[in-house]
């Protein structure tokens, strides 16, 4: 064997080690560490990702329901191109919100991150989540959209915990606990040059 080739094999093996190679996988991130025992109430890892699928689920079919939040997401209901590359595709907004709610609620995932979103079949898989502030830049969401947003969501949250069995009191730890880090996304998501759609206005959404 050549010394250059032995330089060369002993440089990949290092190259390997450093990331990783021919080890044990490294252990998945954990984003929210502090939450760990809300992913162990709603079952861990055997059972918290179809929970977290339901909440997702259903709060995304209340903002598309809901005639405050509606207007905003206009374009990712009309994107049925299989393409997610300049609007979102539903399919990819419901999964980046799986991944967003999987993470916060204590499970071992981190957000942004990658997700599998089949139906974009245009887009090479995984797709990976914009964080929130790109991903509402050019939306034009009102603080009062936000507000009305994390309303629905507390509301779904408390409905669907308490149909698995948590009881109101547990569902308000759940709540109270996250409730820190979802109200402190609102800086990242209001416009600073919101657009108001019927039924907000300006006057409406008025601190």
């Amino acid at each position: 064997m050549t010394q250059s080739l032995r330089i060369s094999i002993a440089a990949a093996t290092l190259a390997l080690a450093g990331c990783g190679g021919g080890d044990a996988p490294q252990p998945p991130s954990v984003q929210f560490p502090q939450n760990a025992n809300l992913w162990a109430a709603l079952g861990g890892d055997a059972a918290a990702p179809a929970a977290v699928r339901k909440v997702v689920a259903d709060a995304v079919n209340g903002l598309l329901a809901d005639p405050m939040e509606a207007p905003y997401f206009s374009k990712v209901v009309a994107n049925t191109s299989g393409d997610s590359s300049q609007h979102d595709t539903p399919a990819r907004l419901e999964a980046c919100l799986t991944l967003q709610f999987s993470a916060l609620l204590g499970g071992p995932y981190s957000y942004p991150g990658p997700v599998s979103v089949p139906q974009d079949t245009a887009n090479p898989q995984p797709e990976m989540c914009q964080d929130m502030a790109s991903a509402h830049a050019d939306v034009g969401v009102p603080g009062c959209v936000f507000d009305q947003f994390i309303t629905d969501l507390s509301s779904v949250l408390s409905t669907d915990l308490m149909a698995s069995g948590f009881t109101q009191a547990q569902v308000g730890g759940v709540l109270g606990q996250i409730a820190p880090t979802l109200v402190g996304l609102k800086t990242t998501i209001v416009s600073p040059q919101p657009t108001y759609f019927a039924p907000n206005s300006a006057a409406s959404c008025a601190p």
